[in-house]
Formats: C-alpha cells, structure tokens, sequence
C-alpha cells in the first residue's frame, strides 16, 4: 500500500504543465490557447491507447504489471532530460506529450490493478480514498513548483518529470513480483466484463472532460483579470488539489453513506465553483475558494468510481478494467474536454473564460441530474447502486 500511496503521488505530475499554458500559447502565437490545450491533450489519449494496449500484452503472458509500472514511471521520468534539449519547436510540446501520455498508460493503469489484486473489498474502499487524498497531494506540490519554474523558465515543469526516474528504481525494488498471466489454449472460454463497469467508466470520462476545465482554463483566466504571473495560477491550480486532498481523506466515510450519490455531489462541487469562477473573475479571493470547492469533486467521483469497478473485477479482468477505468475513461474525457468545451465556447461567447466556466457548470449540472435520476430508480427497484439485487 506505501508504494502504491507513493506512485500515487506523481499520478498529477503533468499538473506541472498547467500554470505555463498562457506562456506557452503566447511563444506559439500562430496556435493560440486553443492549439496548445489541443496539444496537452495528445497525453490523454496516448495514455487511452497505451492502457489498453499493456492490459492486452498482459492478458497474453508478454508483459507484468510490474514490469510496466517500472517502465512508464522511467519513460516519465525521460520526459525532463529531453525536454531540456528538445523545446524550441510546436511539435516538440506534441512529442513530450506522447512521452507523458506512454508513461502514464503503463504505471497509472497497473498500479490501479496491483491495487484491486491485492487487497480485499472491504480494504479497497478507504485506500482509494487515500490514494486519491495522495493524488491531489502531489498535484499541490506539481502545481506551486512548477508555476515557479514556469515564472523562470517555461518549460521548467517538463524538467521536474525528471524526480521520476528514482522513483522507478525505488518501484523495482520495492514492488513485489507478479506472475505473468498464462493463457488458457483451446479453453473455449470467454470473459465478459460485468456491464455496470462502463457504466462507471462512462461517468468518470464525462466528469473528467468537465472536471479538466478548471485547470486548463485557470492562467488564461487569471490573465483576462490582469495577472500574468505563472506562479500565481501555479498556486490557483494548487488549492483546487488541496481540496481533492483534504474530500479524500473522508472519502471512505461518505462513500459508504451516500454510495453513488457521492458523484452527485462532486457534480454539485463542481457546479459551485465553475459558476464562482464566472460571477466573480476579478476577485483573486473568489477565484482560490472556488477552485478549492470544484477540487473536492475529484475525491469524490474518481475514488467511488475506483471502488465500484474493483468491487466488480475479479483477477482475469482486473488489468482490462483497470485500464479502462484508469486511462481509457479519464484520458478520453481530458482529451476531448478542448476539443468541446473551448471550441463551442470560442463560438458562443468569444475568449471569456468566464463564460466558460459557467457553460460547463451547466452541463454538468445536466448529468448530476441524469446521474441522480439512474442511482435512485435502481434502489427503489431493489437494486444496489451497483446493480446487484437485493435479497
């Protein structure tokens, strides 16, 4: 659990990006905001593709888990050296991502199937909570540092990544040894998932591409306001990790007692603060306590949703799942969130990142509706919210 707790940690590593995007955008003008965000997206869907691929090399016996946690967190940590030597041209940005994105494929996905092989139900449903309390630690520490660097030098964060390459050491020598998986030949068997896995799957994916606004926006935002200082939104974007860390610390409790609902209420969360974010974009105060607000929605739906598709894996299915929940999901959301989110509201409402903030707020006011709608009419037709019957 510590080495899970630990890699958990670099989970938000690419936050150190964030406060450098305004940055960036304006040393590639003829890309703009647009471009850039466009850019950081390849991560996500190089980590999409990536996953799957490593769950299928691991459901053939041709790779372990361990073995690919150790190799993603060395690629990652490859990130900052060449950076250091490659970051003068637009497709460098596109080849650092692709760089990140592999990385992330391979050590986030099978640390979350380590996770769900090596602990039983009832141990799971805190420790999600406290790898996610982890995650949002480490996206403070990610966010201040690199919004310091980036106010030093722009591509100061991609440097950073280079803290991973002893962290994948200390993961070889520390993570115990799995099995490869052994095929069965001629078995005629065939193992199907339990639906209710891309259920979850589906709303992390559509809470992501949400959730991925606030930070992607933030140092844009902040200079419409008049700041154009990247440690400032390195600070913004670290309180809205702050509350994803202190909701996770009291996730095991709350998930418990609301089950799903708790996604309804991280949509709620993230409602708060977007429409925050809108009213008030001059207010430096308004704009922490709202990130901090739309920050505990994290905590809230990725770490139910963690819980919910470990609780309906079993080992053949767990790297499979897991790849789908800890990459496909997210990364699909973070990829396509640009692509939907800026491009509709650059022709709605122009630049205003304000009037962003308060688009999506009511989009995803829309699927905690539906969300709300699907978890009660499954309990008053005597369901669990995970779809079991109940005796």
């Amino acid at each position: 659990m510590g080495t899970i707790l630990i890699i958990a940690f670099f989970q938000m590593s690419q936050q150190t990006l964030s406060p450098a995007i305004d940055t960036i955008a304006k040393l590639f003008p003829e890309q703009g905001l647009k471009g850039v965000q466009e850019a950081f997206a390849i991560i996500s869907i190089v980590a999409s593709i990536v996953g799957i691929l490593s769950a299928v090399l691991i459901n053939n016996g041709l790779m372990t888990k361990r073995g690919a946690m150790i190799g993603g967190l060395f690629v990652l940590g490859a990130t900052g050296p060449v950076a250091a030597l490659l970051h003068t041209e637009f497709w460098h940005l596109q080849l650092l991502g692709v760089m990140i994105g592999t990385a992330m494929g391979l050590y986030i996905v099978n640390t979350g199937s380590v996770l769900f092989d090596s602990f039983t139900n009832e141990e799971r449903q805190p420790i999600v909570g406290y790898q996610t309390s982890c995650i949002s630690g480490g996206g403070i520490f990610w966010s201040l540092a690199g919004g310091v660097l980036c106010s030093v030098i722009w591509y100061g964060g991609y440097l950073m990544l280079t803290l991973a390459l002893p962290l994948a050491f200390l993961a070889w020598r520390t993570v115990p040894k799995t099995p490869r998986v052994v095929r069965a030949k001629n078995s005629g068997e065939r193992v199907k998932m339990n639906p209710m896995i891309y259920y979850y799957c589906a709303i992390l994916g559509i809470f992501m591409g949400l959730y991925v606004v606030g930070g992607s926006n933030i140092s844009t935002h902040l200079a419409q306001a008049g700041s154009t200082q990247s440690a400032l939104a390195g600070a913004v974007a670290a309180v809205q990790m702050a509350g994803g860390a202190v909701c996770g610390i009291f996730f095991g409790r709350l998930s418990k007692k609301l089950g799903d609902l708790i996604i309804v209420a991280a949509m709620l969360a993230l409602i708060i603060g977007f429409v925050l974010l809108g009213l008030f974009p001059n207010s430096l105060v308004i704009t922490f306590i709202a990130m901090f607000i739309s920050g505990m929605s994290l905590s809230c739906t990725a770490p139910r949703v963690m819980f919910a598709v470990s609780s309906l894996s079993n080992e053949r299915t767990s790297a499979t799942s897991s790849a789908i929940a800890n990459s496909v999901a997210p990364s699909l959301g973070s990829f396509l969130s640009p692509y939907i989110f800026t491009r509709t509201t650059l022709n709605l409402f122009g630049e205003a990142t304000s009037a962003r903030y308060l688009f999506v707020a009511g989009v995803a006011a829309v699927f905690g509706i539906i969300i709300a709608v699907l978890t009660l009419n499954r309990r008053r037709r005597g369901f669990t919210d995970m779809g079991e019957k109940i005796a």
